[in-house]
């Protein structure tokens, strides 16, 4: 009877260890969302590279607003870098936050490039970018953007003309 014992209580321990040091892992949900930006600013400061007269880089910044197609609203921010020869091509690279309407925010850093003109001879731009941080309701975020956007005409809120982006945003939160 003591060793039945001495072996269920030996059993029981050794179950108990294994399960305590089993820890279930759960794959993260990707989340894959759609979302319009309608933004604008001032021109870029634009300044000679110096190596070319048709070669210049540059640095801007813009503001507007983010609408996903899950109903969220964000305010949008960025500021650009340019590296432009002009009349041939042209690379844009920079920094974006969103603020959503509860104060959670992302940032992700975008890389865009010149893809051509429109109907109406607009400009037009295609990127990526990578999630790098989010706070609130987006902490520990990671994931990555894809968008294309155009250069959109004069219109009584932006009588200086903006731009649209049609972006799709794919990450998983922890």
């Amino acid at each position: 009877m003591r060793i039945l014992m001495a072996s269920a209580t030996l059993m029981i321990g050794v179950c108990l260890a294994l399960a305590s040091s089993v820890t279930p892992t759960y794959a993260a949900k990707t989340t894959s969302v759609e979302a319009t930006i309608i933004f604008s600013g001032p021109p870029p400061t634009m300044l000679p590279a110096g190596d070319d007269e048709t070669h210049f880089a540059g640095l801007g910044q813009r503001t507007g607003k983010a609408t996903f197609s899950d109903g969220r609203k964000a305010e949008y921010s960025n500021v650009f870098f340019m590296d432009w020869y002009r009349g041939k091509s042209m690379l844009l690279w920079g920094y974006t936050k969103m603020v959503f309407q509860n104060g959670s925010w992302m940032y992700f850093k975008w890389d865009s490039q010149f893809v051509g003109m429109d109907e109406a001879s607009r400009a037009m731009f295609k990127g990526t970018g990578e999630i790098l941080k989010g706070v609130g309701e987006y902490e520990g975020i990671k994931g990555t953007v894809k968008y294309h956007n155009r250069q959109l005409p004069p219109s009584e809120e932006y009588p200086k003309g903006s731009r649209e982006a049609k972006a799709v945003f794919t990450y998983t939160l922890p």
